[in-house]
């Protein structure tokens, strides 16, 4: 190493000193210094890119909002870039008008038309706005939405929700197709395969949700969600079930083994009584309806059983009696489906149903007949009536014909209900009725005798009054105000056994003969449960009759009565104690006398007074054209 000053190393010169200046503190070194002045211009640099960047940011968002971003539309309605109030417009312009058609909603394969009113579905434009309005703001989400575009939006709807459900849960009852299982029918002797129906049913809530979404998003229909609603019993088990019992079933006829005797039955006969049911787990089973098969082969079945007989009461001597019930012989029907329904399946001579008859005691037994208490008479009447054929025979058959009635606890006794008709093939025959307040021939005249008696023996017995007409007009053959008419289709004699003892009707008719008159009685057979007492008042508001002349065909002379008004009072005891009063008041019509042919001493026709005529006219007529010269 060589030495400053050495030869060949050139002597370095003297550096200045530099000028000093007082200072209050000794000055730092240079290396000191430089380390703070490095990170005051790095903190200044950062600032300023601060500054510009944030001033960008600024800019940006004043740029970007107060507008829609652009690419946005509402159901297909453009709206970029417009401010709020021009958003608003535009949507009202062409987007509201949408909201107010109606719309098309799809259902399978079918579609059917909803109106916004009643889908209870609004436009709400403000809030539609809203939605896709930017305004002016810092906010970084809103400047996010406005760099990204707002693409198309859903429209903002208000929902009345309750409309909106009411109107899917119509369209549902309008829709529903109901499925049906499949089964067997079996007509005419043949077994007849039906095949499964899917059914469905719409889903209310899904459609209604499917509705809110896509209302005003599409034109085309929208489609609505439906549930299936699979059969229970499906072609499989038709299949099998046709396959295994219904075609055998209907092969052939069935024999019928009632103990020693036999009788066949055709499939037509059993198929009209049997059906095929599903089972809890769709499995189809066989049933024949007992009491429809019974009905099919009633006519061979009676041959075959003795059927028990009720026990009744009737009179015998003069007295009731009780007829004691007899048991029967018969097929017990459940029994008889049973045997057949087990033969259906089988082929040849192996379709045998056996059964036996068996021990049936009646429905109303003796001792149900003697707990009636039908001993005494608790009512009776007699009427009379004079001479005439018509009379003896349809008075005598109506009195057949309720003899013997009983009348249990509870029942009504309605006459027209055991006479029937009267008709000549009903023993009937052609007499005088009152129709309309005048004399006719008809079939059944004179019935009305049993009508008044069999009324008159029930007021006394205190049976309950439920339906009875008096005559038009008073005859005298009749107690006044205590009288019946019937006529058949429209008046009736209708008593109820209010008490709990049974009633025997016991009728006794001696005819009448050529100047002797007939007689009907009536009595009523029980044990006394009422004791009645009767008034009548005396006759008022008499009525005088009318004089009529009468030349028609068929016309039938009679003779005139006064009409009148009568009170008729019912008591009713129990005991000593009064239970009830009943009061009718009877209203006869008077009866005009009738004359069949002309009036004598017509009265006079008045002569009209002529009307005057008119006075002439005044308008003087045109005069005459005047002859043609020559």
């Amino acid at each position: 190493m060589r030495e400053p000053g050495e030869p060949g190393q050139p002597t370095p010169e003297p550096t200045p000193e530099p000028t000093q200046y007082p200072s209050a503190e000794p000055g730092p070194a240079p290396d000191e210094e430089s380390a703070p002045s490095r990170g005051r211009v790095i903190v200044l640099a950062a600032v300023g890119v601060l500054a510009v960047l944030l001033g960008g940011y600024a800019i940006l968002a004043i740029t970007l909002g107060g507008s829609v971003p652009r690419g946005t539309s509402v159901s297909g309605v453009d709206v970029s870039g417009l401010t709020r109030d021009q958003a608003g417009q535009r949507l009202r312009d062409r987007l509201l008008p949408r909201a107010e058609k109606p719309f098309r909603v799809a259902v399978r394969d079918r579609t059917y038309t909803l109106t916004p009113a009643q889908a209870g579905l609004v436009l709400d434009v403000p809030a539609t706005v809203d939605a896709v309005y930017v305004p002016r703001s810092l906010n970084p989400v809103e400047i996010s939405k406005a760099l990204g575009g707002g693409g198309d939006v859903a429209p903002v709807l208000t929902v009345d929700h309750a409309r909106l459900d009411a109107a899917v849960g119509r369209l549902a009852k309008e829709v529903r197709k109901a499925g049906s299982p499949g089964g067997i029918t079996f007509t005419g002797g043949t077994a007849k395969a039906a095949e499964p129906v899917i059914g469905y049913r719409l889903d209310t809530a899904g459609s209604a949700d499917r509705i809110e979404q896509e209302f005003l998003r599409t034109d085309a229909p929208i489609d609505l969600p439906v549930t299936e609603q699979k059969p229970k019993v499906g072609r499989a088990e038709v299949r099998r079930a046709m396959r295994e019992f219904a075609t055998p079933a209907m092969s052939g006829s069935v024999t019928v083994k009632i103990n020693d005797r036999s009788f066949d039955v055709s499939s037509a006969e059993v198929g009209s009584a049997l059906t095929m049911v599903p089972g809890q787990s769709g499995r189809l089973t066989p049933r024949l309806d007992a009491a429809a098969f019974e009905r099919a082969v009633a006519d061979r079945l009676k041959v075959m059983e003795i059927q028990p007989k009720d026990a009744s009461v009737r009179i015998f001597a003069g007295r009731p009696t009780v007829v004691p019930a007899t048991q029967g012989q018969t097929v017990p029907p459940a029994g008889l489906a049973r045997a057949v329904l087990a033969a259906l399946p089988k082929s040849g001579a192996e379709r045998v149903a056996t059964v036996r008859t068996q021990a049936t005691d009646a429905k109303f037994t003796t001792k149900d007949a003697q707990n009636l208490g039908v001993k005494q008479v608790v009512g009776e009447f007699t009427t009379y009536y004079p001479h005439a054929a018509y009379r003896n025979t349809n008075i005598g058959r109506a009195g057949q014909l309720i003899n013997n009635r009983l009348i249990k606890p509870g029942e009504t006794f309605s006459l027209n209900g055991i006479l029937g008709e009267r008709t000549e093939a009903n023993g009937f025959a052609k007499g005088f009725v009152i129709v309309g307040g005048r004399l006719r021939e008809e079939l059944g005249g004179g019935v009305s005798q049993v009508a008044t008696t069999t009324y008159n023996a029930a007021f006394f017995a205190g049976m309950e009054d439920v339906e009875h007409r008096p005559h038009a007009f008073y005859i005298d053959r009749y107690p006044v105000g205590r009288e019946a008419t019937v006529y058949w289709g429209y008046l009736d004699l209708k008593w109820r056994n209010n008490t709990p003892y049974g009633v025997l009707v016991q009728s006794v008719n001696k005819q009448s003969s050529p100047g002797k008159k007939g007689s009907i009685s009536v009595r009523l057979w029980s044990t006394k449960y009422w004791t009645v007492k009767g008034q009548t008042s005396a006759r008022h508001n008499f009525r005088e009759p009318k004089i009529i002349f009468d030349e028609k065909k068929g016309c039938v002379p009679q003779d005139g009565v006064r009409g009148f008004d009568v009170d008729v009072v019912r008591r009713l005891y129990r005991g000593s104690t009064l239970e009830r009063t009943e009061t009718d008041h009877v209203r006869y019509s008077p009866e005009d006398r009738v004359t069949c042919g002309p009036n004598p001493n017509p009265t006079p026709t008045p002569t009209p007074t002529p009307k005057p005529k008119p006075p002439a006219a005044t308008t003087p007529k045109p005069p005459k054209p005047p002859a043609a010269g020559n």
